[in-house]
């Protein structure tokens, strides 16, 4: 480091100065609190690292297993980290040309196809206050694409009317207001107060909460959501790991693009500030129909003059 600050004090800069949230910044201060440690683990002074130990981390990462989107996130938090201090003229952008971009690759979800999405719906038992909770949620992800960030943020006081249409303000991910809307379909409504039914409650109360013993009343979490739709969808025989909570949010954006939706709306239902972001909904559309269809068999037979059966 060509700085006499430490590395404690480089890194409170840096978080001082980045347009994050403070969540983010929280998680930005963790994951290059894990490379230091890494450093130090193999006796590489952690002032001085090289570009060959970023890619070496790397492969650390992806030898103890973790996952594309998981390590990839890592690595983007380092490279971060030395672009700033080349900025700042304390060290080497060591970082700089580092792949770790992984959208098109492990980050993708599968979405449900239509009958897996009716099937799950149909599956959760509307009679119980946690099979209500869970139906809503499920749907509304399904049917607004929501994350479970979104989900978790929504108070009772975040539906409305709007000349004469049922909506939702959320917070979008990264985003401190809830200025976006979506419009609700009259199902979810008709959820919303099922739910909300057998509750007590004011404006500002959460609306998805915990109902166990000794939390009651306490807004549920992001993995708690994760974890409520991952038993539901084993509950269907659906246990892959490429199948989770974020799969609704691109099964919605799927089953848009499939009904010839235009991928502009897609990206105003989703709340993607980047077009190329929903464009991957698009990819991944064809790729279904190519799958279902499978075109190559039909010229197959046709240029191998084989008769029609």
């Amino acid at each position: 480091m060509r700085t006499t600050l430490s590395l404690t004090q480089i890194v409170d800069q840096w978080l001082a100065e980045a347009d994050a949230l403070p969540s983010t910044k929280d998680d930005y201060r963790r994951k290059i609190g894990l490379w230091f440690r890494w450093l130090s683990s193999r006796k590489v002074d952690p002032r001085e690292p090289q570009r060959i130990d970023i890619i070496d981390y790397k492969r650390y990462l992806m030898g103890i297993g973790k996952s594309a989107f998981t390590y990839n996130g890592y690595i983007t938090v380092v490279k971060l980290f030395y672009s700033f201090c080349d900025e700042h003229h304390y060290y080497d952008n060591i970082g700089l040309g580092i792949k770790s971009s992984f959208k098109m690759k492990q980050y993708y979800k599968r979405p449900l196809s239509a009958e897996q999405s009716s099937a799950l719906l149909s599956s959760i038992d509307s009679s119980t206050t946690i099979g209500k909770r869970d139906k809503l949620i499920i749907f509304l992800m399904l049917t607004n694409g929501l994350r479970t960030c979104e989900v978790q943020r929504i108070n009772v006081e975040d539906f409305d009317k709007i000349n004469d249409a049922p909506v939702l303000h959320i917070q979008r991910k990264g985003h401190t207001d809830k200025h976006d809307i979506v419009v609700l379909a009259d199902e979810a409504v008709d959820l919303l107060e099922d739910y909300l039914s057998g509750r007590e409650f004011t404006d500002g109360d959460p609306l998805f909460i915990s109902h166990m013993k000794g939390r009651e009343n306490s807004r549920i979490n992001k993995g708690t959501i994760g974890t409520i739709i991952k038993r539901r969808l084993r509950a269907i025989g659906i246990n892959e790991k490429d199948i989770t909570a974020h799969s609704l949010r691109h099964t919605c954006a799927s089953l848009m693009i499939e009904q010839g939706l235009d991928p502009q709306l897609v990206q105003d239902m989703l709340g993607h500030s980047n077009a190329s972001t929903t464009k991957l909904y698009t990819m991944m559309a064809r790729n279904e129909r190519l799958f279902e269809h499978r075109p190559s068999r039909l010229l197959s037979s046709i240029v191998m003059n084989k008769p029609k059966k």
